[in-house]
């Protein structure tokens, strides 16, 4: 019987110093091959996206506002379409989903360079299983 609350106690310890270590829930979104930077950003499985970035428009998607954020020169721009775009010509582009806190202007340098305007998604990177310690661009790049 002892042995059996002491499992228990452990077992219980354990699961709540994983769940309190780990502010994001679940496994990151397979399929886009954040470098080791972003990889905070990506979305984890079941949970809420809040930017999509489009690397053809160099545009980011914000779902709540139903807005575009871009850069424009040195400044940023926030407005419901894109100039010379078409909804349908967004929408066929490909995007890359992310959970920023903060506006996407303090990690696009970093996103732009990760995600280039010809990118495509890996349909190779997509079917991998999730590696520990092993992000997609990892895996990209052995």
């Amino acid at each position: 019987m002892e042995r059996l609350i002491c499992r228990l106690c452990l077992g219980v310890s354990l699961l709540l110093t994983l769940t309190g270590c780990d502010a994001h829930w679940g496994m990151p979104v397979r399929g886009y091959g954040y470098p080791g930077g972003l990889a905070a950003f990506a979305p984890r499985t079941g949970g809420a996206v809040n930017f999509t970035y489009y690397p053809r428009f160099e545009a980011y998607y914000h779902h709540s506002s139903q807005q575009f954020y871009f850069p424009n020169g040195k400044k940023w721009e926030t407005q419901p379409a894109l100039p010379g775009a078409t909804p349908q010509e967004i929408r066929r582009s490909p995007g890359v989903p992310f959970q920023f806190a903060d506006h996407p202007s303090i990690y696009h340098p970093q996103v732009k360079q990760a995600f280039p305007p010809n990118w495509t998604p890996s349909s190779r990177r997509a079917e991998e299983g999730y590696e520990w310690g092993r992000s997609g661009w990892d895996l990209d790049r052995r």
